[in-house]
Order: C-alpha cells, then sequence, then structure tokens
C-alpha cells in the first residue's frame, strides 16, 4: 500500500466508465469460449499498430507538448529537491494562483489540452503532472484504485468497484501520493501501480463511453478498440468495447469480446453479469443461467460486499452473523483497516475484549494516515481501559469473596457439626 504526505486542493476524481455491468466477475468460463488467434479478437489486439505514429490518436500525439511549455517547466520548478518540486508542481497546476485547472468530470482530455483548457478530471489531472514530472527528472507513476460504493438500489448486487486514478511519488525515504479526492480514496482499498500506457487505455476508454453515450457509435469503436489494443489485460477494456458492439446490434463481436474479458484478471463481474444479460436478450436462456451464477460467484468473492454485509447485520443487532460475514471479509482482503475495526466492535458487543483489541492494533498498524492511527489509537486505548476497569471489578470480587469465605453463621435450623 502507499503512505504518507497525501496533496489535495479540490474534490476531484474520476471513475472509468464501466457501463452497462454491475459487480464481480468469475475466474474462468467454460463454454461457450473464444479462441485465442480468433481473427476478430486478433483484429483488436493489433489495432494500436494499424494507426501509425503521426495518428493523432498514438501514444506519442498524447503526450505531445509544445517546448515552450517544457521550458517553462524547468525554469519554474528546479530549485528545489524532486519531492517539494512534485507538490509544489501538483498544487500550482490545481491552485487559483496557478493554472486553476477547473474539475470536469467528463473532461477525459490529452494533457496539453488540459493544460491549455484549464479543465479536466483525476485521470486527466495524473497523466498530466506525470508528463510534466518528467521535465523535472521526478519519475511518478499511476496508480489505479478500487472505490467501493453503492448505487441506487438497497441490493448488496449493486455494490460495483469504482476506477480511481491517482499519482504517487515514491523515494527510498517516503511516498507522495497526489490525490484531488482524498474523501473518496483510503490507503486500505484495493489498488496497484499501472504504466502510463496502461493509463492511455483508460483514458481511450472513458473517450469511447463519452462517444457512445452520445450515439457516435464509429468513433466509440474506434477509441474502445484502441484501449483494449493497448491493455488487452484489462478485462474493463473489453468489457466496454463488448458494451459498444451490444448497442449497435453486433451480438455475436460483443459475445466474443464478453468472452475475451473473461480470460483475464476478470475481478468485476462485468463481463459475466453482460454475457448473462445478452444471452436472456437473445432467449437463450440455458446460456444466462449460466452466466448468472458465475456473476453471483464472483459477486461472493467481493470483499466489500461481505463488509456491507457485516455492517447491516450488526445494525440489527445480529452480532453472530455479522462475525462471519466480516471474517469472510478480511479473508478476501486484508489490508483494510475499516475491516478491522468493525470485527473489533462485533467481538466487543460479544464480550471478547480481547480478540476485540487485537483487531483494532491491526487497524492502527494498517492505518497509514496520522488522522487514522489517532483515532484507532484512541480506541485501543477505551478497551484496554474497560479491560482494566473489568479486571479491577474481579479481583474486588475475589477480595469480597475471600472476606466472607471462612464467617460462620449461628442460628435456627443450622448444623453446627459441620
Amino acid at each position: 500500500m502507499f503512505m504518507s504526505n497525501y496533496f489535495t486542493s479540490i474534490r476531484f476524481s474520476v471513475r472509468l466508465f464501466l457501463i452497462f455491468g454491475y459487480s464481480l466477475i468469475s475466474a474462468c468460463t467454460t463454454t461457450p469460449s473464444v479462441d485465442k488467434q480468433d481473427p476478430f479478437i486478433t483484429t483488436i489486439i493489433n489495432y494500436e499498430s494499424t494507426l501509425g505514429d503521426n495518428h493523432p490518436d498514438s501514444f506519442e500525439s498524447v503526450f505531445f507538448l509544445p517546448d515552450s511549455l517544457r521550458k517553462k517547466i524547468r525554469r519554474d520548478f528546479t530549485d528545489k529537491n524532486k519531492h517539494t518540486n512534485a507538490s509544489d508542481l501538483a498544487y500550482w497546476l490545481m491552485s487559483p494562483d496557478g493554472r486553476n485547472l477547473d474539475y470536469q468530470l467528463e473532461a477525459n482530455l490529452k494533457p496539453a489540452d488540459a493544460y491549455y483548457q484549464r479543465r479536466g478530471n483525476c485521470l486527466t489531472f495524473t497523466l498530466l503532472v506525470l508528463e510534466l514530472a518528467e521535465e523535472l527528472g521526478i519519475e511518478m507513476q499511476v496508480n489505479q484504485v478500487d472505490l467501493p460504493d453503492i448505487w441506487g438500489q438497497n441490493d448488496e448486487n449493486d455494490l460495483i468497484l469504482y476506477r480511481h486514478v491517482n499519482a504517487i511519488f515514491k523515494s527510498p525515504r517516503n511516498t507522495q501520493i497526489f490525490d484531488l479526492a482524498l474523501e473518496d480514496y483510503k490507503p486500505g482499498f484495493p489498488q496497484r501501480l499501472i504504466s502510463k500506457r496502461q493509463a492511455t487505455a483508460l483514458l481511450f476508454s472513458n473517450i469511447g463511453i463519452e462517444h457512445l453515450k452520445s450515439g457516435n457509435a464509429s468513433s466509440a469503436l474506434h477509441y474502445l478498440s484502441l484501449s483494449a489494443s493497448i491493455f488487452p489485460q484489462n478485462p474493463d477494456m473489453w468489457v466496454n468495447l463488448g458494451a459498444a458492439y451490444k448497442y449497435i446490434g453486433s451480438y455475436d463481436q460483443a459475445e466474443k469480446v464478453y468472452l475475451q474479458a473473461l480470460m483475464g484478471r476478470d475481478e468485476n463481474g462485468l463481463a459475466a453479469s453482460n454475457l448473462e444479460r445478452l444471452y436472456r436478450q437473445q432467449g437463450k436462456t440455458a446460456l444466462a443461467d449460466r452466466f448468472e451464477k458465475k456473476a453471483s460467484k464472483a459477486r461472493n468473492r467481493n470483499p466489500y460486499i461481505h463488509f456491507k454485509k457485516a455492517q447491516n447485520l450488526f445494525d440489527e443487532k445480529n452480532y453472530a452473523k455479522a462475525a462471519k460475514s466480516i471474517k469472510r471479509a478480511i479473508k478476501l482482503h486484508d489490508q483494510d483497516p475499516e475491516f478491522y475495526e468493525l470485527s473489533g466492535r462485533i467481538k466487543l458487543v460479544r464480550n471478547k475484549i480481547m480478540a476485540a483489541l487485537k483487531d483494532l492494533e491491526t487497524a492502527h498498524n494498517l492505518s497509514q494516515t496520522a488522522e487514522e492511527r489517532g483515532r484507532y489509537a484512541g480506541k485501543v486505548k477505551r478497551v484496554v481501559a474497560k479491560v482494566k476497569a473489568i479486571q479491577l471489578e474481579k479481583e474486588e470480587q475475589a477480595r469480597r469473596n475471600d472476606r466472607t469465605r471462612n464467617v460462620r453463621v449461628y442460628g435456627p435450623g443450622v448444623d453446627y457439626s459441620q
């Protein structure tokens, strides 16, 4: 996980648009299947290579910045150490006293466009700050984060994982995370470093979905094919492309693309859910039922569904079932301190005080901000105080028992021979 030195100025976030889908995905599928050498899939995988270096959407074109801008960055941000330069650069991009970028959720722009139009979202900001940091010899990285959230209905199956992106600068001594939506981000969330190319694929996927939402299917297919070509290991890219083919009525192609998504690290269940709806729409009930079960099994591997279920059961005072649900959540993902905090609360009300204390200590140790550590430390102190109070009460009761143990009571009806 990633630690220390958080930066924020305005509430920014980008949710990579995973459309026509819900939560988790099954690890594999049996039949039907798609051949890895299927010409249609091969064409998509090779799509980027057909564009050429001078294409407006080539990787090189995406990160083109005028020399004047590069010189300005080198001139204004080279007097300090790299950590200070990194934070100053990020702040300057967002500050009213600096570039003052305006947040727009759907502003999926190339870095230069974001700079000159003074607008963007978190993905755009991350790509821009990475490219500008390179001019200062600062190697930042892209961090992709799964944000658990609930949409709309009161149904655990509506819990999906959003994709949030921030920038990271690491050194042997500390790590800086530049995130413009800290209220959405927590270090305990599942996250991973991705390459600059892979982040570019996320940008093209977002652009493709925007075109699809506006009814421009041709442009949508171009950008979504490009995203899958650049980042074929990411099932999300294939899921979005499959949604585009389904949108234009190309069900055979949509099926192949969804099946290709299932061949990757299909942690979201979107492909399985979309295949279920595709088959049900076509009247293929047996296949629809099969993939509905796969999606359901995949959802059962989502730790945040079990965490949410445990919270609900705790509120209902069903502590035994709540304990089982939070235990399952921790087994699936053991890096979120909130899981251990809830586990500790459940154990406290069940009078498993020492076990609760252990959970709260684990939550404290996993916390990566001073605020979180302070909160959990306070809870640990309160539990320790409760343990001491209980121990003192036991000791006092033992002393009372000692004082009365040798006292003999005499009176009518008492057998004095005992």
